[in-house]
């Protein structure tokens, strides 16, 4: 190997690396001349000094045209009345000020998007809400040309819904997503949206709840407390849920139904087997207040009763009435011994009396059936159980009929309603 060749080799890696170097170097320039072109042609476009003010200020009104894209609905919550939601909102608007003879449009995103004056929107009725930053900011505008802004930007919101309880669980609800301007009343900017640009999925999961449709209002509300006073434009979006009532079915009303089932097992139990009666009525009777109790604490408290309170009371009722079924047969028992003992002490005295007469009838029963409770003429507790057995049944087999029918068709009159 010759010198020649050593040195063009020891020069060749050194070579490429200034190479590299200076290619990287020379896009990030380009870069930088970029941002510094749109910030440039920003800078001379809004004129600095009027930036921050609404486009035709002192003229026309701003009209701002909104679209809405829900990515993802949250849980309902009944106890805390309130729902989240994660969603696309964009604005489009006009402002002369952008106008340009570029042939292509400029993004802004990050920081820069401060820059352009944008609509001053909220959320009524919002809990909690955030802007996503993951792995950048969530917003973005587009300017074209002809001075026409887009922007879009990418939030979750928790947001109030208040609920009306009296069908729960076999109960719909409506549910808004409500947007206003928070200083430009309808004089300066108004706020239009149309269920065209509203982009719900109808099969999107929900915990617990079904989404059935939506509706779009745009209305104008009106202030007049202190300095802020005038009409705002305001839009609204409802959604419609009905909840879906599997979780309860499994959970609350089959379980209390057999609770129901398992107390009336106390009538076929002889009347003199305290222990087990008593610990059958008093077990059951706890049961359903222990479920009533857990499922009144994931709730709000109302003033008024719910669906599945008035099922748990007469779930209550039922069982607490086989348990004073008991009490009233226990006391029958009693009065049954006594009638025996008396009907013995009359027995004897009229043997001693008639001791000479073999063909004297002492009685109408004999003694077994005394012991067996079947006297004709008073109710026994044998008695008692028996028609325990086919009341307790009757009546609750009544109260569903009653109870199912009269929620459910309530319940649907109030879905069809709301879309009439």
């Amino acid at each position: 190997m010759n010198l020649f060749e050593r040195i063009y080799r020891g020069l060749c890696p050194i070579f490429h690396t200034w190479l590299v170097l200076l290619t990287v170097a020379a896009c990030v320039q380009r870069s930088f001349q970029q941002s510094n072109n749109v910030s440039t042609a920003l800078h001379e476009l809004m004129n600095d000094d009027g930036s921050k003010l609404r486009p035709n200020n002192g003229g026309p009104p701003v009209h701002v045209d909104l679209g809405l894209e829900v990515e993802s609905l949250g849980q309902i919550s009944a106890s805390t009345m309130d729902f989240s939601v994660t969603m696309f909102l964009r604005e489009y608007w006009h402002d002369p000020r952008l106008a340009n003879n570029s042939t292509s449009h400029l993004i802004l995103k990050g920081n820069d998007v401060d820059m352009v004056w944008s609509p001053d929107i909220y959320f009524l009725h919002e809990k909690k809400a955030k802007m996503h930053d993951v792995t950048v900011t969530n917003k973005l505008i587009y300017i074209r040309p002809n001075g026409s802004v887009w922007m879009s930007l990418r939030l979750s919101a928790t947001l109030a819904c208040h609920m009306s309880l009296e069908y729960f669980p076999m109960d719909s609800q409506t549910c808004s997503i409500e947007m206003s301007s928070y200083a430009y009343n309808t004089a300066e900017m108004t706020l239009y949206l149309v269920e065209e640009k509203v982009i719900i999925d109808k099969k999107m999961e929900i915990p617990r709840f079904e989404f059935l449709n939506f509706q779009v209002i745009n209305d104008n509300m009106s202030f007049a407390t202190g300095t802020v006073r005038g009409s705002f434009s305001k839009c609204e979006i409802r959604l419609e849920f009905e909840r879906q009532m599997q979780a309860y079915l499994l959970t609350v009303y089959i379980p209390s139904c057999l609770l129901v089932t398992i107390a009336w097992l106390s009538f076929w139990i002889d009347a003199r087997a305290a222990p087990a009666r008593i610990t059958l009525g008093i077990t059951t009777v706890l049961t359903v207040t222990t479920m009533t109790s857990g499922i009144l604490e994931t709730l709000p408290v109302v003033t008024y009763a719910k669906a599945i309170d008035l099922w748990l009371a007469a779930c209550l009722l039922f069982v607490f009435l086989c348990l004073l079924e008991y009490a009233w047969a226990n006391y029958l028992v009693v009065l049954e011994q006594r009638r025996i003992k008396k009907r013995k002490s009359m027995r004897l005295t009229k043997k001693k009396e008639a001791a000479n007469n073999e063909d004297m009838n002492l009685d109408a029963c004999s003694e077994t059936i005394e012991m067996e409770y079947c006297t004709e003429r008073h109710l026994t507790a044998l008695r008692l159980d028996k028609m325990s057995r086919i009341l307790f049944p009757i009546a609750f087999a009544v109260f569903n009929i009653i109870y199912w029918p009269y929620y459910l068709r309530k319940g649907d009159l109030i879905v069809l309603n709301k879309f009439v």
